[in-house]
């Protein structure tokens, strides 16, 4: 048996074909993998150039103490656009994935160690040009968390968590005398914004505020930025950060008859005077 197969390969290696469309056609569809893959790698095919790929993640945290939404950005060090304001992020490597290199580039940037379960892919840019450095299209991310202390790495000057103030579709970043305004309707930072992000950022940022204000009465992911547990009164906080409102503007029991499909009651614990108050957390299922 083993003779046999021998003398197979050996039959194919000396075919002879009447023309590459027919030999192509042959290592296709009838010779087996390990044989198309050494016959594809002999071939003389075009050259295409390959882009390099990056990631950027956009980082959410709600302060309960002081009932502020915040954002992570780093400082850039380095040209391009050097000590501009930035997302974190930063090239994959060939043997990680993008959740990995994701991953990795926060930590290394920001001192922020995450997990799988915080961040959610966004969405892949790929405009040319977008990057001056050459042709790179980068995997986006949104996370949410706690707010953590922070620690700049090799590549950030800087790192800072940026009050978030949002009014309809205008987004303010403040920390202390540094402002940056964005459009989300426009996706971009505003032309009298005092301050500018690197790259296509303020595009970036824009998008997950649309994607997070798109899903948040049909998957609220968003209140895992809450932590292991909430109030319905928290949750309507974050719910009213992100839309620019007036917690008081959302209906507490109409929005409480929406949010139990989603959440789960995990504890009922005394938050002041009066009843105790129930504690609750996003099921499973909406998490993904």
């Amino acid at each position: 048996m083993k003779r046999k197969i021998k003398f197979k390969i050996e039959e194919v290696n000396l075919m002879k074909f009447e023309n590459k469309k027919e030999e192509k056609k042959y290592y296709e569809t009838v010779a087996s993998e390990e044989e198309f893959l050494k016959w594809y790698k002999a071939q003389d095919l075009p050259k295409y150039e390959t882009p390099s790929v990056t990631v950027d993640n956009v980082m959410f945290c709600y302060n309960r103490e002081e009932d502020q939404l915040k954002m992570l950005l780093i400082k850039r060090k380095a040209h391009p656009f050097k000590d501009s304001w930035a997302l974190p992020g930063g090239f994959v490597n060939p043997t990680e994935s993008t959740n990995e290199s994701c991953l990795r580039e926060t930590q290394e940037e920001t001192g922020v160690k995450l997990t799988e379960l915080n961040i959610e892919q966004l969405y892949t840019f790929s405009t040319p040009n977008r990057d001056p450095r050459g042709w790179v299209i980068t995997t986006s991310y949104i996370a949410f968390l706690n707010q953590e202390v922070l620690t700049a790495g090799d590549y950030a000057s800087d790192v800072k968590w940026f009050n978030i103030d949002i009014e309809g579709d205008l987004v303010m970043l403040t920390e202390g005398d540094i402002v940056i305004q964005l459009d989300i309707q426009k996706e971009a930072t505003l032309v009298s914004s005092q301050e500018r992000l690197a790259f296509d950022h303020g595009e970036i940022i824009s998008t997950a505020f649309k994607r997070i204000r798109g899903k948040m009465y049909s998957q609220p992911r968003v209140l895992t930025i809450l932590g292991e547990s909430f109030t319905i009164t928290e949750a309507r906080k974050v719910f009213a950060k992100f839309l620019g409102l007036d917690y008081k503007k959302i209906d507490h029991s109409n929005f409480k008859k929406d949010l139990l499909k989603f959440v789960k009651e995990v504890d009922e614990r005394p938050t002041g005077v009066g009843r105790p108050s129930k504690f609750y957390a996003v099921d499973s299922p909406y998490l993904t």
